[in-house]
């Protein structure tokens, strides 16, 4: 593998390794340790809020001393998920707090990927970025400040709808006939897969279709050197330091190219 083909990591819900999950300090650590990209989780409140976290549920995440420690995101309003600690005193963020974070000292922004977890959250995910940013800075998935990711093919529809400039991607475990179609219809900038379930036959038929690939999520040297021998175009870890280290050996360990004409 080539240094060009190396691909561009994402912090997967920050950095999320290192620091609590889909927080806003885990999204400044993953800007502060160099992730090119940064990626975060979308679920809706029971008020049709915005919310930046995995799980359909605050169990896993809250923390043992949080004033509210369980429950469904979706019957939560955002005021009472204000309230909930998810780790070292951090609270659930929303949407527009995580676009914040996610740019560096320079000024210069940190292109996020916003995963709509639940599909009635689509629509307000294609509000808030559309009131952000504007169609020209959307358009060129090379440069947008923004995309939009989900297992769910009607959630990338309704996002195509009212906010077609964003570029998209569609992600499973596996590529299968179908998720495959789905990615031609909408069409996608990129599609996902599961570093474990990926074959060198999906990885050749997402490239057929000339869209991009990302691998997730890359936890383990074993998993990231998959990853590599399989060949994509980003790759989700959950601490971006780590795999831009790995990465850089990578890259100083491969033949200089020759000179020679």
């Amino acid at each position: 593998m080539s240094a060009a083909t190396l691909p561009r990591v994402v912090g997967h819900r920050g950095a999320a390794a290192v620091v609590p999950e889909n927080t806003v300090a885990s999204f400044r650590r993953g800007v502060i340790d160099g992730a090119p990209l940064l990626e975060c989780d979308v679920h809706l409140s029971a008020d049709g809020h915005d919310v930046v976290i995995h799980d359909a549920t605050i169990d896993r995440t809250a923390q043992a001393d949080s004033p509210l420690r369980t429950g469904a995101v979706a019957s939560l309003t955002r005021a009472a998920l204000d309230t909930v600690l998810v780790g070292e005193g951090e609270h659930i963020p929303t949407l527009a707090q995580v676009l914040d974070a996610a740019v560096r000292a320079d000024g210069t922004r940190v292109p996020l990927l916003v995963e709509v977890k639940a599909p009635a959250a689509a629509a307000v995910v294609a509000r808030i970025l559309r009131e952000r940013f504007a169609p020209a800075e959307l358009a060129d998935p090379e440069t947008s400040p923004a995309w939009v990711i989900s297992f769910d093919a009607e959630a990338l529809r309704t996002v195509r709808g009212l906010l077609p400039e964003v570029p998209l991607l569609l992600t499973s475990t596996v590529a299968t006939p179908e998720l495959l179609t789905q990615a031609e219809e909408l069409g996608v900038a990129q599609i996902g897969l599961r570093i474990a379930d990926a074959r060198a036959a999906d990885v050749e038929r997402c490239r057929a279709l000339g869209v991009q690939l990302n691998l997730w999520t890359a936890r383990s040297e074993v998993e990231l050197d998959r990853a590599l021998e399989l060949g994509c175009d980003t790759i989700t870890v959950d601490d971006p330091a780590w795999a831009l280290e790995l990465l850089g050996m990578e890259q100083r360990s491969l033949p200089s190219r020759s000179t020679d004409v």
